[in-house]
């Protein structure tokens, strides 16, 4: 009989009446011995911690008298072989025989494999100490989940072979274990609950192994608890459970894991003094600490199935008194120490119903419960911070606790996942109803040091671009003194913050008092680029209408800085940008053209626009100034005078973005109209781009340049008079005669090769085609039109 716990477990798929003593019988009684084969199927390492992965595959048979096989079966499994040790100074051809010499299911011709698995470990693991690698041990085994099922998944547990799972619970060792996890599966199904509820004989039992005989092993304890767990899932066996004291059964039980836990720090403690003595090698130590770490995580699973049974019964009042009474509160806030997010979850959910009542609140606050939440708050995982949160919330009602959240910093770590909250556009307008704007504000203007904490601004910056929030940072005097704080403390950030509300239109007028503070500020940061982006980005988006830029450029010298900021290599990209859009606000204003004309700006954008023509945002906002000056009678010549300037426009007018393409026609028109040297081409380019569809159909060619000849008629193709188009220059080139040809031609009434209105009619908004923060007013024709 020594062979029968093994055959229900090693043939159950071949062997479905292997649990019943009956079919074990059947075949030892024609059984001579069992035959056990290794295969090794392949190595691999650790996802995550410093170890190699052997699968194998265990076949095994049941030999009969005659020789001859009786059943067989294979399982497949795994072996981890941890190597806490490895490090840079590791060798590996002695590592890896050290490892073929303990583990025999390694093959000798798998030794190479087996080299490069372990160089790859040791490359891994390169440049991250040993707390490092053991914090990622500790967080994969973290992810571990509790509530697994322990029984195969090829073994089904059937009701009416209840009475034998019974008798094995009175046998020793195996049989009990077996029997307990044959028994857990059936209670896995809601439907068998009523029914193994009415048998009287196997809940005493399971609760006598509890209280008398399951601190010997904790697995058959995790196996019986959760039995009762599943029980205590539904409200009308409560009284059941509670019937066969299950409960004190349970507190008991944490009692006990909690001292051996104690037990397992002291000697891992004593095993560390021997290893700085030099009486216990580390690697010895690592091999314990594993091992303790192992059997630590069986104990939470042990733990998570007596406290959520201890919650699920905790449903009445009065029984959540009892728990109270026999310390519960200190078991769950020493529990706060662990790592698992799911045991986590389970012990701040049962804190939370715990803290609505004043007793265990206080509790909580002698035993200083504030600082086990913080650490939990910045957790990867969002259930937890929600349930931490809420605990929190409760907490926050007492004056005493309120003062430790603030000691402890809890409220920038909630700032700090508002902020992640944030980050997404449709969640922006959530905050507008509820108190977090305005604690955001006084956290920031209240804030003692110059620059203020990251995670509130962070926050503040990322609701500044929602309509709703933007509103009330701004309502009353709030913008104002942000704006006088920013100025003197010269925070970017804060800054960068003002120039997001500045954005919308109902807080730039509230900034119209700070323009000069800002055009001063601007002059004294010319050495601080962070300080000078966030300016030039709070003037750019102003859109001040009819006002003196002129008097602000001259006042302030803002001209030369400029000109300084758009020299090759001066400056970031995203400063460049924005001094050429501060070029561009200024030139709304006409007296400011010739200014800028005169310091040379216009030549510097030329070359620019070259060495920055894969970036579209400063390409569209070169173009447009090119085209302000365009406008102006006063420094049309200025563009005219660089052919390059014209060259690259056309060239642009090929280019795949919409918004580009529009300004640089409207800025050929102009060339086209005031110069006779460029019109053709200018008009030649524009009839290509717009007809670029049709040359492709008709003429296999689109917006290349075509090829030199001239219009003739081509008798070839079956005698129609198809006309080929070869350069065309003009539409007087085309004989009218021809027209009733059918729509082979354009007429001038279908393309416009040139203005027929004023430019002010085509008020052409840049920020509207193109979403860039920057508003233009109506075009100001600079007399062109006079």
């Amino acid at each position: 009989e020594k062979y029968q716990a093994d055959c229900s477990i090693l043939f159950p798929s071949l062997f479905p009446d292997a649990h019943s003593k009956q079919g074990l019988n059947a075949v030892m009684d024609q059984a001579r011995y069992v035959m056990r084969k290794v295969n090794t199927i392949g190595l691999d390492v650790h996802p995550t911690d410093s170890a190699i992965i052997v699968y194998y595959e265990i076949d095994a048979s049941i030999i009969g008298e005659s020789q001859q096989e009786i059943l067989g079966d294979a399982n497949a499994s795994q072996k981890v072989i941890r190597i806490p040790a490895l490090s840079s100074s590791s060798k590996i051809p002695a590592l890896a025989d050290q490892i073929m010499q303990r583990c025999s299911y390694i093959r000798p011709d798998q030794r190479l494999q087996l080299e490069q698995l372990l160089l790859y470990l040791q490359q891994r693991n390169e440049g991250r100490s040993k707390d490092e690698l053991d914090r990622e041990a500790t967080m994969a085994r973290a992810d571990r989940h509790m509530l697994t099922n322990t029984a195969s998944s090829d073994v089904k547990a059937t009701l009416r072979d209840i009475d034998d799972y019974l008798e094995r619970l009175y046998e020793d060792g195996q049989q009990k274990l077996i029997a307990s996890k044959y028994i857990l599966q059936l209670a896995r199904n809601p439907d068998n609950l009523e029914e193994l509820a009415c048998n009287e004989a196997l809940m005493q039992a399971l609760s006598r192994i509890i209280r008398e005989e399951g601190m010997q092993d904790p697995e058959l304890q995790t196996n019986l608890l959760t039995i009762y767990y599943f029980f205590s899932s539904f409200s009308q066996f409560h009284e059941l459970v509670s019937s066969y004291k299950i409960g004190i059964a349970c507190l008991r039980i944490v009692d006990y894991e909690l001292k051996r836990e104690a037990l397992w720090k002291s000697d891992l403690s004593k095993r560390m003094k021997k290893v700085n003595a030099g009486k216990l090698t580390q690697k010895e130590y690592d091999t314990f600490a594993d091992k303790i770490a192992e059997m630590k995580f069986k104990q939470e699973q042990l733990l998570y199935v007596a406290f959520h049974l201890l919650l699920n019964l905790a449903e009445h009042n009065e029984t959540e008194m009892k728990m109270v009474k026999k310390g519960v509160v200190d078991y769950l806030i020493r529990m706060l120490e662990r790592h698992n997010f799911e045991f986590l979850i389970l012990m701040l959910t049962f804190l939370k119903k715990l803290s609505i009542f004043g007793e265990n609140k206080d509790r909580m606050a002698e035993l200083d419960i504030i600082p086990k939440l913080a650490v939990l708050l910045p957790h990867q995982h969002v259930n937890l911070q929600v349930v931490a949160l809420q605990l929190l919330y409760n907490l926050s009602f007492d004056k005493r606790l309120r003062a430790r959240m603030v000691e402890q910093q809890s409220l920038m770590t909630i700032v700090s996942i508002l902020y992640h909250i944030s980050m997404e556009d449709k969640h922006k307008c959530l905050f507008a109803g509820t108190d977090v704007i305005p604690v955001v504000m006084r956290l920031i203007l209240t804030c003692q040091d110059d620059n203020v904490e990251l995670g509130p601004a962070g926050l503040a910056v990322n609701l500044a671009m929602d309509d709703k929030c933007a509103a009330l940072m701004s309502d009353g005097k709030g913008l104002a003194l942000l704006m006088k704080r920013a100025l003197r403390t010269k925070d970017p950030l804060l800054l960068k913050l003002i120039r997001n509300l500045c954005t919308h239109s109902n807080s730039k007028e509230r900034l119209l008092d700070f323009i000069d503070p800002l055009a001063q500020q601007i002059q004294e940061s010319s050495n601080d680029p962070d300080m000078l982006v966030e300016l030039l980005g709070i003037l750019n988006s102003l859109n001040i209408p009819d006002f003196d830029y002129l008097q602000l450029v001259e006042e302030y010298n803002l001209l030369p800085l400029l000109q300084q900021l758009l020299t090759p290599g001066a400056a970031e990209d995203d400063l460049f940008l924005e001094a050429v859009i501060m070029v561009g606000t200024v030139l709304t204003d006409p007296a400011c053209a010739p200014k800028v004309a005169q310091c040379g700006i216009a030549s510097q954008l030329v070359g620019m626009l070259k060495d920055k023509q894969e970036d579209d945002e400063i390409v569209l906002q070169i173009v447009f100034v090119w085209n302000k000056l365009l406008y102006y009678a006063s420094t049309r010549a200025v563009v005219l005078s660089e052919p390059q300037a014209v060259l690259y426009l056309l060239d642009l007018m090929h280019d795949q973005n919409d918004v580009i393409r529009k300004i640089c026609s409207s800025a050929l028109d102009i060339i086209a109209e005031c110069d006779e040297s460029w019109a053709a081409e200018i008009r030649m380019r524009q009839f290509q781009v717009h007809n670029a569809g049709w040359l492709e159909a008709v003429f296999g060619q689109g917006d290349e340049p075509l090829p030199q000849g001239d219009l003739y008629l081509d008798d070839d193709l079956n005698g129609d008079n198809f006309i080929q188009y070869q350069n065309l220059q003009s539409m007087n080139d085309i004989d009218a005669s021809r027209e009733e040809e059918g729509d082979l031609f354009i007429d001038d009434n279908d393309y416009d090769f040139g203005r027929r209105e004023p430019y002010p009619s085509d008020d052409f908004s840049l920020e509207e085609a193109s979403g860039i923060p920057h508003r233009i007013s109506s075009f100001d024709d600079g007399g062109l039109w006079d």
